[in-house]
């Protein structure tokens, strides 16, 4: 699904402001690439103070979900496996950290089966919007704030 740069650009710019103000209430740090066109968020795992590196890759956004992942900050190790390991979750709710180091959730691209996720029961990625009964955000902030609500389940990285 093709959506023009701009659009993407300018979207992402609006919600800025709050993804910014969230982060920053948390102890994240935020940069936005435009020309890549993703968002890294910087901060440390509550379960063992690491330092993490968590991507948004937004080419599409909203028309697609952003592509999440997680990558070792700075001089990390690269080609290691840096994925949080998965917390026993709140009040029952299961953990979106998954095995294949897969953030396990509707408004993630890679979790869709067409982009090598396990899930081909959500109608793919251009219906992120409409998956119900599932974890659900659809503000880059809420997709960040779910992201680090679960963080603060797990008790570290891989």
């Amino acid at each position: 699904m093709s959506v023009p740069v701009a659009v993407t650009v300018a979207t992402v710019e609006e919600e800025l402001p709050g993804i910014r103000c969230y982060a920053a209430r948390h102890g994240w740090e935020v940069v936005w690439n435009p020309n890549e066109m993703t968002l890294r968020f910087l901060g440390e795992h509550p379960g063992d103070n690491a330092s993490i590196c968590l991507i948004a890759r937004l080419d599409g956004y909203r028309a697609l979900p952003p592509a999440w992942t997680f990558e070792p900050p700075s001089g990390g190790e690269q080609g290691h496996p840096f994925f949080p390991r998965s917390g026993s979750g709140r009040a029952g709710r299961g953990s979106v950290f998954h095995g294949t180091n897969v953030i396990c959730a509707p408004f993630n691209r890679l979790a869709y089966k067409q982009h090598g996720g396990p899930h081909s029961n959500w109608g793919g990625p251009e219906a992120w919007l409409q998956v119900k009964g599932k974890i659900r955000e659809t503000t880059l902030a809420g997709m960040f704030a779910s992201i680090l609500g679960h963080l603060r389940d797990s008790t570290g990285m891989k």
